[in-house]
């Protein structure tokens, strides 16, 4: 895994303003001290060396262990076990493999993905409202921007900076 740049101690209006594009989106506050990681396709901001955060698209979403950490109440997506093992490879969540799916997800909103009573595995945006994703008809429902065992995921455990997941 090859990381471009480390940038430590973001600057405080920049930290405000991940932290405030969290609580929008997610309703979740986040704070402490900021240091970036900024990846090939995607920047992990840790948060008192915690990676929390995903930086995608311009955009701030919860990590996977961010997710673990925090069980957040909104976006949640369950997919059968068959469709784990996809997803784990890197896949885009289907929507016939979707068990669940929360009715206020808005398209292009953050998800979290878990398989049927098991923990969270990924993170992503929803490509579709929450509602249609349960019509069991073929198409990709989210995009997966980052799950378990990922380089991202590797890389961050291999650091030490996961050693607190389990």
């Amino acid at each position: 895994m090859r990381i471009r740049k480390i940038l430590y101690n973001l600057r405080k209006k920049e930290a405000k303003k991940i932290s405030s594009r969290i609580v929008e989106k997610i309703g979740i506050s986040i704070f402490g001290e900021m240091k970036k990681m900024v990846f090939d396709s995607l920047s992990i901001i840790l948060v008192d060396d915690e990676p929390l955060i995903v930086e995608y698209d311009n955009d701030y979403y919860l990590s996977v262990y961010g997710v673990l950490k925090f069980k957040p109440k909104k976006g949640r997506v369950v997919v059968d076990e068959g469709a784990k093992k996809f997803i784990l490879n890197g896949a885009d969540v289907m929507r016939p493999g979707i068990t669940y799916a929360d009715p206020e997800i808005k398209k292009n909103e953050f998800v979290y993905v878990e398989v049927e009573n098991s923990i969270p595995i990924a993170v992503g945006i929803a490509l579709m409202d929450g509602s249609e994703m349960l019509i069991k008809e073929r198409g990709k429902a989210v995009k997966n921007i980052h799950y378990v065992g990922d380089k991202i995921w590797n890389f961050l455990f291999n650091e030490g900076l996961l050693s607190n997941f389990s």
